[in-house]
């Protein structure tokens, strides 16, 4: 079956899930399965922030993850930045007058 959506419900109708509980439900369900304790983020979120903490960690555009996570802001976007504070030293400029 062609789809452009990753989950799909096998049960007739064949679909999309029209929201992110299924996907939630089951992606708790094998993490708890697997002994891994789940956090305040969990289910589809989790999924979600996973793929934009890699992202950022491979240098991709901000601009990109935002597109690609479906937010409206950059500003929302903006809160995966965290996860690369050492990449932030590696681009900081020296301060004036300081010591090289």
């Amino acid at each position: 079956m062609d789809s452009p959506y990753l989950f799909l419900s096998f049960t007739p109708p064949v679909a999309a899930f029209k929201c992110a509980s299924p996907v939630s439900r089951i992606v708790g369900k094998r993490l708890r399965h697997g002994g891994v304790e789940l956090g305040r983020v969990a289910g589809a979120h989790l999924l979600r922030h996973s793929l934009a903490t890699q992202l950022v960690k491979q240098r991709r555009p901000i601009n990109e993850v935002a597109d690609l996570l479906g937010h409206r802001s950059i500003n929302t976007t903006a809160l995966y930045v965290k996860v690369a504070t050492s990449q932030l030293a590696e681009v900081a400029l020296p301060f004036p007058g300081g010591v090289a």
